[in-house]
């Protein structure tokens, strides 16, 4: 079991994403790109053999741009990928620690926001200068009822869940919350990279979790989360988003920025 017991939650369903090797995003383009140039009755000859050959092997499938019904990840998303899918393999526990010098964890401490705001600093988007400054200039756009205080403080707030997913409703392509894996329209929706929030105790969003998604799927095609919570112990990759309740789900930056 992932989570202890906690009613909100449907434990009996959650699993652990099984272990694959991280996916060349670059050269998997790449390769997708030839395959393009190539007649249709080629596209769909290579397409049956590279289906087959992974269904053989056991890879976890990929949300990456292979056939018409896929979804190319921009440049900066890929780099976000990339950067994410190297969490789980560096040691990093759950904590709530303050880091009033750095604001980011300059420790292995993390708490659920970090995935997010870490991967998307290491990307150029630093959410610590860029929630601080929204705050600031759109105060009253953010719940400080919840926090208790009418001033910003810039080395936390955006390590609070309610406020960074603030942020992300005010400056990030929101997507659909409702996740549908028997709708091919709706599973397109939700690609790797993508921020994604749950709701643990609907009175309390200061509980919700964040996380992103991974470019692994789970056995039944379903986009496995990266995310950290004190029931999980340390960063995994986890398979919730058929049985947790999703408050938030956003791109950032916004696709048409990276145009």
């Amino acid at each position: 079991m992932l989570f202890k017991s906690k009613a909100i939650l449907p434990i009996s369903e959650i699993t652990v994403g099984k272990e694959t090797t991280l996916v060349d995003i670059d050269a998997a383009n790449a390769a997708n790109s030839a395959n393009n140039n190539q007649n249709s009755s080629s596209q769909t000859g290579s397409t049956e053999n590279s289906n087959s050959a992974a269904a053989e092997s056991g890879t976890t499938q990929t949300t990456l741009a292979s056939d018409k019904n896929a979804f190319e990840l921009s440049d900066i998303q890929k780099k976000i990928v990339l950067r994410l899918m190297k969490l789980p393999d560096e040691g990093i526990v759950y904590k709530y620690q303050a880091y009033p010098e750095t604001g980011y964890p300059s420790e292995k401490n993390w708490i659920s926001t970090d995935v997010v705001s870490v991967v998307l600093k290491d990307n150029g988007y630093d959410l610590m200068e860029l929630v601080y400054k929204d705050m600031s200039e759109h105060i009253d756009a953010y719940p400080m009822d919840k926090k208790g205080s009418k001033t910003p403080d810039k080395k936390s707030d955006f390590r609070v869940v309610y406020f960074q997913q603030k942020f992300f409703q005010r400056n990030a392509l929101e997507l659909p919350i409702e996740f549908n894996p028997a709708d091919p329209a709706n599973l397109l929706q939700w690609q790797p990279g993508d921020i994604v929030y749950f709701q643990v105790d609907p009175e309390n969003p200061g509980k919700d979790f964040a996380g992103m998604i991974s470019n692994h799927k789970s056995d039944n095609g379903i986009p496995m989360v990266i995310m950290i919570t004190n029931d999980l112990g340390k960063v995994s990759e986890v398979d919730v988003l058929n049985t947790m309740t999703v408050s938030g789900h956003f791109r950032y930056p916004y696709p048409e920025l990276t145009q």
